[in-house]
């Protein structure tokens, strides 16, 4: 039988880049961590989905005959296509599931990285504000060489640390407005029911403004980096770094190995 070009080596390599030799693969990512990330991305695609729907059947803040201070985007049409549920009743049922889906999902991930040391590649860190700057003026072209980083830039670090509180927010703020009765001082703490909606909603903007973010770097950036969500492989050889990439640009392999 012919041997396959794309098959992964035995070594532990990769089939050869543009550089004429092969990709070294290493472990990047924990089965786990993989795991409950696609996991989320069911959820979350769900449960935003859902919330638009239950959001449209009363989109306001403000209760009947009152007026709120904070909503910008009051009478903004939502797409049918961006709602999920079919209709109110239906669209809490997923709603709720989809939390539940989160909630667990989202306890294994925190439990996860705490236990095995990874919290370390995601916390804040010394010199945090400094590294984030430089990775904003090399993207805006104003650096020329790509600053040095670990697994993920400074940006990155900021990202995944900022989207397990939003999803903590998201979660406490929709058990406030889901049991304002039962769950009286939680709704109280975010300053009562109304705020508490708006709170959620803010929520979820940040999450999707976020991960929206993150898709985009991901294909104009790394996308190599999505073999190692799946299978767990990562090329140091091909990583922006290496590549000196910025969104669309030194995007293909043959720019590994060098800074240009």
């Amino acid at each position: 039988m012919a041997n396959d070009e794309n098959a992964p080596r035995s070594d532990g390599t990769a089939p050869g880049d543009a550089l004429g030799g092969p990709v070294a693969l290493r472990p990047r990512h924990h089965w786990i961590v993989r795991v409950t990330h696609w996991v989320n991305v069911v959820a979350l695609t769900v449960m935003v989905g859902s919330g638009l729907r239950i959001f449209v059947a009363y989109p306001k803040f403000a209760r009947k005959g009152e007026t709120f201070c904070c909503w910008p985007a009051a009478g903004v049409h939502v797409p049918h296509w961006m709602m999920f549920g079919g209709w109110l009743a239906g669209a809490r049922n997923w709603h709720f599931a989809a939390m539940w889906l989160l909630v667990v999902n989202g306890l294994v991930y925190l439990g996860f990285v705490y236990l095995h040391g990874e919290w370390r590649d995601l916390v804040p860190r010394r010199g945090q504000l400094r590294d984030a700057w430089e990775m904003t003026r090399y993207y805006l072209f104003v650096r020329r060489d790509h600053p040095r980083q670990g697994k993920h830039n400074a940006l990155q670090r900021a990202t995944y640390f900022l989207m397990p509180l939003a999803g903590i927010l998201a979660v406490l703020t929709g058990l406030a407005i889901w049991k304002p009765v039962s769950l009286g001082a939680l709704t109280w703490l975010f300053g009562g029911y109304v705020w508490a909606r708006w709170w959620h909603f803010v929520a979820m903007a940040v999450l999707v403004v976020l991960s929206v973010v993150h898709v985009f770097m991901i294909f104009a950036v790394d996308p190599y980096s999505l073999r190692s969500m799946t299978t767990g492989g990562y090329s140091e050889a091909l990583s922006p770094e290496a590549r000196n990439a910025r969104p669309f640009y030194h995007l293909l392999p043959r720019w590994a190995g060098g800074r240009r």
